[in-house]
């Protein structure tokens, strides 16, 4: 990595490429050059909880990187729904205000909406939590033709996630999942781990639904859904685990079929990590006093340690979900890049986003990584920024190539047990520390 002449309390003192001087922030008004100041804007949309903790922690990055002397402002384009073709016209008026790089999208469906945009206008986005593997395919194809991807994300591909879901799961198997990018991906994934085990597996799928659909489409959605699970375990026989690819419709889903007559009650239920139940996981399916047994829950997480630990203190811990340390993430690799590349033109800084995440000396806050970039008299000033979420380590196609998924057990308690599992599913040791 070149050295840097520049100090380290000044960010990017360089500009190239700049398309427009100016642009506004959603919260005051407030007219914000991007010509002074690092803009980054956001695709997380508003009206899903989901992401409520994404845009806190990208707010959070922005005060802390401001804090350690650098200079960016967050700029929103999170007023449009998930899933429903909006996110492209976010991005368009982020682009046209002066924004070149994005924490953005969290949903697959709208990364893959995004996608061909960003490569057509050299526009970053860093997605914290979309998950299909179709995304690694798209960055494939563009490497494969000499071109540089403009597409990353700090969570891993659901080629890592299926296999570890599938391997939970026991006997004969129904899938039950939304038919949206990430939910018929990963149907596929499972499906095809399950039947390589020469074990018999049939997939249920249903819309894709979202919070600001009408009520009474998203109950004739669930209720289509468990009747198509009952039909499936009546045809197959003897079904002993249930998959659950589903968002915030699966706690009724699930209540449903608890419900049934159909369903045995001793079928096992394991949940892909779309379904964020946190500590209201009993509340939404309100059985027996709020208990489920034989329930698990697989999903990518940051081994516990105490920087995170830190940063879970500064949210509501009933927001808090298993995506808000890769959004702070994202802020903080946007911000290294275009400080070490001196340039707020992705054109400039693109190829600086997998140098500062892989192969140099190790940082842990944008502050340490900052003032290695910019310390004229350090001896070696290529980082490897690893973050809350963990190491990053960002490869030729965008994805990160280690990281930690959790296995979280319910009993009839409804307190987790947790496992910890690599991505090749081996076992990895929690520091008591």
């Amino acid at each position: 990595m070149k050295r840097l002449s520049i100090l380290g309390s000044v960010l990017l003192l360089v500009f190239m490429g700049i398309l427009s001087s100016g642009c506004f922030h959603d919260e005051d008004e407030a007219e914000v050059d991007c010509a002074e100041t690092f803009c980054v804007g956001t695709l997380l949309a508003e009206g899903e909880g989901f992401n409520s903790p994404l845009i806190e922690a990208v707010n959070l990055a922005k005060i802390d990187i401001n804090e350690a002397g650098g200079n960016i402002e967050i700029i929103s384009g999170n007023s449009f729904q998930a899933g429903k073709g909006e996110a492209v016209e976010s991005a368009t008026r982020l682009l046209e205000m002066g924004v070149r790089g994005m924490v953005a999208p969290s949903y697959s469906s709208d990364s893959l909406d995004v996608h061909p945009f960003l490569s057509e206008n050299q526009m970053v986005a860093i997605s914290p939590s979309a998950t299909s593997p179709t995304l690694t395919e798209e960055n494939k194809e563009l490497v494969g033709r000499g071109d540089q991807p403009f597409f990353f994300r700090v969570a891993p591909s659901d080629l890592f996630q299926g296999p570890i879901l599938a391997k939970q799961s026991l006997g004969k198997t129904v899938i039950v999942n939304r038919n949206d990018a990430w939910g018929a991906g990963l149907a596929e994934i499972v499906h095809e781990e399950i039947t390589s085990s020469r074990r018999q597996a049939e997939i249920v799928s249903y819309s894709a639904v979202s919070q600001d659909d009408d009520p009474d489409f998203v109950s004739d959605v669930v209720s289509g859904a468990v009747s198509d699970v009952e039909a499936a375990v009546q045809t197959i026989g003897n079904v002993s685990s249930l998959v659950i690819l589903a968002f915030n419709e699966g706690g009724k889903i699930i209540r449903g079929l608890l419900d049934s007559l159909v369903i045995p009650d001793d079928v096992g239920y394991y949940a892909g990590d779309g379904l964020v139940f946190r500590d209201d996981l009993f509340p939404l399916v309100d059985y027996e006093g709020g208990a489920i047994e034989g329930f698990q829950r697989v999903t990518t997480t940051p081994l516990p340690n105490e920087m995170l630990e830190e940063f879970k203190k500064r949210f509501d811990p009933d927001t808090f979900n298993d995506y808000t340390a890769q959004a702070y993430d994202a802020v903080v690799i946007l911000s290294l890049a275009a400080l070490s590349a001196q340039s707020h033109d992705p054109s400039d800084y693109v190829s600086k986003i997998q140098e500062v995440t892989k192969g140099g000396e190790k940082c842990y806050t944008y502050a340490t990584c900052a003032a290695a970039l910019t310390d004229e008299t350090a001896t070696n000033d290529d980082i490897d920024y690893e973050g809350l979420s963990g190491p990053i380590d960002l490869d030729d196609n965008g994805d990160i190539t280690a990281g930690t998924y959790v296995v979280e057990t319910y009993d009839n308690t409804g307190v987790p047990e947790k496992t910890y599992l690599d991505f090749e599913g081996q076992p990895v040791t929690v520091n008591a520390e």
